[in-house]
């Protein structure tokens, strides 16, 4: 019979007193008692910046994970946040190879560059970051660039769509999703 562990302690927080710093000390903190459970135990970890979180950007994601030198913690790159990150997909991508181990595929716009649509943001003034997940296709992504770099870099890692979009059709959606992507595998990973 296994051995029972007790989930790490959460230290609480004044509320108002988040700060990217304090949030920053406590992953440290966390990556300090998880990460020799994660490699005991044979567990992975996939590290995903977001916008709005601590972490934002791939670069400074990518560096905390080389910081933790742990070969079960990896790097999530999610392709629908590849406007935000920066303009230069291909070299991203090549930029996170070493610690690269899933990919969210999913298309979405270039909030950078709108194609002229308007946002209604309530309360008005608040930050926020206007993006989607669509299917492959209906956004900007350059899925060639995507598939071939991935290729190139000898991506062997997990790919799993990230679709949000469609509820109303969530089984087509993810039958494309699928399809589209065994297709661009097909292509590249020859």
């Amino acid at each position: 019979m296994g051995h029972r562990r007790t989930a790490p302690a959460i230290p609480i927080v004044a509320a108002g007193s988040n700060t990217v710093e304090s949030s920053e000390a406590a992953w440290w903190r966390s990556m300090e008692e998880l990460v020799p459970i994660f490699e005991c135990e044979g567990i992975n970890l996939h590290i995903e910046p977001h916008p709005d979180d601590f972490i934002e950007t791939l670069h400074l994601a990518v560096d905390m994970i080389r910081m933790v030198n742990s070969k079960n913690v990896k790097f999530l790159y999610c392709a629908p946040h590849t406007f935000y990150f920066g303009d230069d997909m291909g070299q991203m991508i090549r930029d996170c190879a070493s610690v690269l181990a899933h990919v969210h595929v999913a298309d979405t716009f270039n909030h950078k560059a709108s194609s002229g649509l308007r946002y209604i943001i309530n309360p008005p003034g608040a930050k926020a970051t206007v993006y989607q997940h669509l299917d492959i296709g209906q956004g900007e992504v350059n899925w060639d660039v995507f598939f071939a770099t991935l290729a190139e870099v000898k991506f062997d890692g997990i790919m799993t769509a990230c679709v949000f979009a469609w509820e109303e059709r969530a089984e087509n959606s993810s039958r494309f999703m699928r399809e589209r992507m065994q297709h661009y595998v097909d292509r590249y990973w020859k």
